[in-house]
């Protein structure tokens, strides 16, 4: 199982994902980094810097996980082996705790304001969606990753 991160758009959340998947065993992840968030902050004192805040935004977990970007999101979707699972706010997709989780699955987040565009929503194998109970309408995409990938690996 392997996890992709689309256009995260705040380093808070992408930390936080990137820290919940090395916790939970992953040894890389991969980030369609359109918002160029894991380059160092133009205002900022450099690479260096940036090393820095990477380790404590993530609790070191940087240490010990391989990030690896992606460029052509939707060519590596396609060469990818494995079925993709997007995860996406839409009771048309399946139902977290019904799905069917396999080892060979990428799962797929979307950025945080738009989530996965219809062209890459396109190359999905399947979509999954975590039932709404309450009145708040949406999660935080930090706070989801966290509640998919604890499902996905509990049920593989």
């Amino acid at each position: 199982m392997e996890l992709l991160l689309y256009a995260p758009q705040y380093r808070p959340n992408m930390s936080s994902m990137i820290r919940s998947a090395e916790f939970f065993g992953f040894s890389r992840i991969y980030i369609y980094d359109h918002n160029q968030l894991l380059a160092p902050p133009k205002n900022k004192k450099g690479r260096a810097d940036m090393e820095h805040l990477a380790r404590v935004w993530t609790a070191g977990a940087v240490d010990h996980i391989e990030i690896i970007k992606i460029e052509d999101p939707a060519t590596f979707l396609q060469q990818y082996p494995g079925r993709k699972v997007g995860t996406l706010v839409d009771d048309q997709a399946q139902h977290l705790n019904t799905f069917q989780w396999q080892s060979e699955d990428l799962i797929i987040f979307g950025s945080e304001k738009d989530g996965l565009p219809p062209e890459i929503i396109e190359l999905l194998d399947a979509s999954v969606y975590i039932p709404q109970v309450g009145h708040t309408n949406c999660l935080n995409v930090a706070v989801s990753f966290g509640i998919f990938v604890q499902q996905a690996i509990r049920s593989v």
